[in-house]
Protein backbone atom coordinates (compact mmCIF):
# COMPACT_ATOMS: atom_id res chain seq x y z
CA UNK A 1 0.00 0.00 0.00
CA UNK A 2 1.67 3.20 -1.18
CA UNK A 3 0.11 6.20 0.53
CA UNK A 4 -0.41 9.32 -1.58
CA UNK A 5 -1.37 11.33 1.51
CA UNK A 6 -1.16 10.51 5.22
CA UNK A 7 -1.99 12.27 8.44
CA UNK A 8 -3.65 12.11 11.82
CA UNK A 9 -7.43 12.04 11.91
CA UNK A 10 -10.36 12.63 14.24
CA UNK A 11 -13.56 11.09 12.89
CA UNK A 12 -17.18 10.20 13.60
CA UNK A 13 -20.10 8.62 11.82
CA UNK A 14 -23.26 10.69 11.46
CA UNK A 15 -25.15 8.44 13.89
CA UNK A 16 -22.49 9.07 16.55
CA UNK A 17 -22.73 12.83 16.08
CA UNK A 18 -26.52 12.68 16.38
CA UNK A 19 -26.26 10.74 19.66
CA UNK A 20 -23.86 13.17 21.36
CA UNK A 21 -24.74 14.87 24.63
CA UNK A 22 -25.84 18.30 23.36
CA UNK A 23 -25.50 19.76 26.87
CA UNK A 24 -21.72 19.44 26.52
CA UNK A 25 -21.47 21.28 23.17
CA UNK A 26 -20.22 24.41 24.92
CA UNK A 27 -17.11 22.50 26.05
CA UNK A 28 -15.75 22.52 22.48
CA UNK A 29 -15.17 26.26 22.79
CA UNK A 30 -12.72 25.87 25.67
CA UNK A 31 -9.05 26.31 24.84
CA UNK A 32 -7.23 23.01 24.39
CA UNK A 33 -10.32 20.94 23.60
CA UNK A 34 -10.40 19.22 20.21
CA UNK A 35 -13.58 19.35 18.12
CA UNK A 36 -16.20 16.64 18.55
CA UNK A 37 -15.01 13.19 17.47
CA UNK A 38 -15.55 9.58 18.47
CA UNK A 39 -12.46 7.99 16.92
CA UNK A 40 -8.83 9.00 16.62
CA UNK A 41 -6.07 7.55 14.49
CA UNK A 42 -4.19 7.85 11.22
CA UNK A 43 -5.54 8.33 7.71
CA UNK A 44 -3.90 7.12 4.51
CA UNK A 45 -5.03 7.78 0.95
CA UNK A 46 -4.00 5.34 -1.78
CA UNK A 47 -5.00 5.23 -5.44
CA UNK A 48 -8.02 3.07 -4.56
CA UNK A 49 -9.00 3.60 -0.93
CA UNK A 50 -8.96 5.66 2.23
CA UNK A 51 -7.64 3.79 5.27
CA UNK A 52 -8.48 4.86 8.81
CA UNK A 53 -6.39 3.11 11.44
CA UNK A 54 -6.07 3.42 15.20
CA UNK A 55 -8.40 2.19 17.93
CA UNK A 56 -10.88 1.40 15.16
CA UNK A 57 -10.07 0.54 11.56
CA UNK A 58 -12.03 1.31 8.42
CA UNK A 59 -11.32 0.96 4.71
CA UNK A 60 -13.33 3.13 2.32
CA UNK A 61 -12.87 2.19 -1.35
CA UNK A 62 -12.94 5.37 -3.43
CA UNK A 63 -15.43 3.74 -5.80
CA UNK A 64 -17.92 3.62 -2.90
CA UNK A 65 -17.84 7.38 -2.32
CA UNK A 66 -20.94 9.09 -3.68
CA UNK A 67 -20.25 12.60 -2.36
CA UNK A 68 -17.53 14.79 -0.85
CA UNK A 69 -18.47 17.88 1.09
CA UNK A 70 -16.30 20.39 2.93
CA UNK A 71 -18.27 22.34 5.52
CA UNK A 72 -20.69 22.20 8.38
CA UNK A 73 -24.23 20.89 8.00
CA UNK A 74 -27.34 20.15 10.09
CA UNK A 75 -25.62 17.18 11.77
CA UNK A 76 -22.06 18.42 12.34
CA UNK A 77 -22.68 22.04 13.25
CA UNK A 78 -20.17 24.83 13.96
CA UNK A 79 -21.06 24.57 17.66
CA UNK A 80 -18.92 21.41 17.80
CA UNK A 81 -15.68 23.34 17.31
CA UNK A 82 -13.72 26.14 18.88
CA UNK A 83 -14.38 29.56 17.29
CA UNK A 84 -17.48 28.08 15.62
CA UNK A 85 -15.36 26.62 12.84
CA UNK A 86 -13.78 29.90 11.81
CA UNK A 87 -10.44 28.26 10.92
CA UNK A 88 -11.50 24.84 9.60
CA UNK A 89 -14.47 22.82 8.36
CA UNK A 90 -15.15 19.07 8.58
CA UNK A 91 -14.68 16.89 5.52
CA UNK A 92 -17.83 14.80 5.03
CA UNK A 93 -17.72 11.62 2.99
CA UNK A 94 -20.97 10.03 1.84
CA UNK A 95 -20.78 6.37 0.90
CA UNK A 96 -23.01 4.45 -1.51
CA UNK A 97 -24.99 3.07 1.44
CA UNK A 98 -25.79 6.67 2.51
CA UNK A 99 -23.55 6.35 5.58
CA UNK A 100 -21.80 9.63 6.41
CA UNK A 101 -18.41 10.03 8.03
CA UNK A 102 -16.97 13.33 9.25
CA UNK A 103 -13.18 13.72 9.13
CA UNK A 104 -10.88 16.26 10.74
CA UNK A 105 -7.40 15.70 9.30
CA UNK A 106 -4.15 16.96 10.85
CA UNK A 107 -6.05 19.18 13.27
CA UNK A 108 -4.20 21.74 15.30
CA UNK A 109 -5.70 24.62 17.22
CA UNK A 110 -5.27 26.91 14.21
CA UNK A 111 -6.98 24.69 11.64
CA UNK A 112 -6.79 21.43 9.72
CA UNK A 113 -5.71 20.06 6.36
CA UNK A 114 -9.24 19.15 5.32
CA UNK A 115 -9.22 21.59 2.38
CA UNK A 116 -6.06 20.02 0.93
CA UNK A 117 -7.56 16.54 1.27
CA UNK A 118 -10.84 17.71 -0.26
CA UNK A 119 -9.00 19.18 -3.26
CA UNK A 120 -6.92 16.03 -3.79
CA UNK A 121 -9.90 13.69 -3.46
CA UNK A 122 -11.94 15.84 -5.85
CA UNK A 123 -9.19 15.57 -8.47
CA UNK A 124 -8.86 11.81 -8.00
CA UNK A 125 -12.60 11.23 -8.30
CA UNK A 126 -13.17 13.43 -11.36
Amino acid sequence: MKALLSGSVLWSFDAEVKLRNRNNDISFHVSGVRPFHCHIGEIHLTENSIYLTGEDELVIPLEHLSQLYLGFDDIYTPSLSKNLGLFWQPLRLTMDDEKLIYLIIDYNFLGSKNKMWFDNLTKMLS
